[in-house]
């Protein structure tokens, strides 16, 4: 088991991680060349990010005051981040449950 301190931590270090890689954002200007400076800047922009709560699994949402009204991301990489959910009762419902299945004979089989 995973504890809470590193689901919390793991958006963070997974934009790093990418970061680190080759990947910048586009909304940060110019990414330096020297990994040592990339990674400071990276650091200090990513400080002013909000946190991301752990929802289940990879799936999140930002913490803090005024964050209500937010999807919930799936965050796998920093290029691999998905809306999964419109907000947190959409996603809630679209990932525990159970489908009506409306069609004859094959709701049977589903």
């Amino acid at each position: 088991m995973i504890p809470v301190a590193r689901w919390v931590s793991r958006p963070l270090a997974t934009a790093l991680d990418g970061i680190r890689h080759g990947e910048w954002p586009p909304g940060w200007s110019r990414r330096p060349h020297d990994l040592d400076r990339r990674m400071a800047k990276a650091k200090r922009l990513l400080a002013a990010v909000p946190r991301m709560v752990p929802v289940y699994g990879h799936r999140y949402l930002p913490a803090g005051r005024g964050s209500s009204g937010h999807p919930v991301l799936s965050i796998h990489g920093l290029s691999d981040t998905i809306v999964y959910g419109h907000d947190l009762a959409h996603y809630i419902d679209h990932e525990f449950r159970e489908p009506r299945v409306t069609v004859s004979f094959w709701r049977e089989y589903v």
